[in-house]
């Protein structure tokens, strides 16, 4: 199938680039474009990446600029269309838990109709995205906590790519750069 997956949801302008490492590319039978600039507007650009918890596989789908997180079940994802219908499903849902709804509503939904899936490329994000991945591992596992609790705690961490800022503090900041 083509790199880019022309998903028009009506009335929305933009360009969503998912950044996709292999092994999800695999999963959801994408075969993605070289890895591609950092998109302009930073609530576009995110990164996503298939790991395991036990037998479980899950998504960790991160902004490539604030390293917002989310976690989703990766049960139900075969394919592009799902995975973005999911991911933003769950992206929606889990920001409007924290708070910041008005972020996906102004800066996500509206100018998204156009998906590039892309090779993830950005080895810092990559790495911080693996602590996360840890992280997460560890809260589903050991402590048991649900996916929403997951989110909030890995949205807490404070992470050195970001100068030691937590990745919830990093999108509203980047909002606030918008407003500029």
């Amino acid at each position: 199938m083509d790199a880019g997956l022309f998903f028009k949801p009506e009335g929305v302008i933009g360009r969503l680039i998912f950044r996709v490492t292999h092994k999800l590319a695999e999963k959801i039978k994408v075969v993605p474009a070289l890895a591609l600039p950092p998109q302009d507007r930073p609530f576009l650009d995110w990164t996503a990446n298939l790991f395991m918890v036990s037998r479980w596989q899950c998504i960790l789908l991160t902004n490539s600029r604030s390293l917002y997180s989310v976690v989703l079940a990766g049960k139900g994802i075969a394919n592009e269309k799902s995975f973005v219908e999911l991911g933003l499903a769950s992206l929606s849902n889990y920001i409007a838990i924290d708070g910041t709804a008005y972020l996906f509503d102004a800066y996500i939904a509206p100018q998204v109709n156009t998906v590039t899936f892309c090779k993830a490329g950005g080895r810092r994000v990559l790495g911080s995205m693996n602590d996360l991945i840890y992280q997460a591992k560890g809260f589903l596992l050991e402590v048991g906590f649900p996916l929403p609790l997951v989110n909030m705690r890995l949205n807490e961490t404070p992470m050195s790519m970001l100068n030691h800022r937590h990745p919830r503090t990093a999108l509203v900041a980047l909002a606030n750069q918008q407003k500029s």
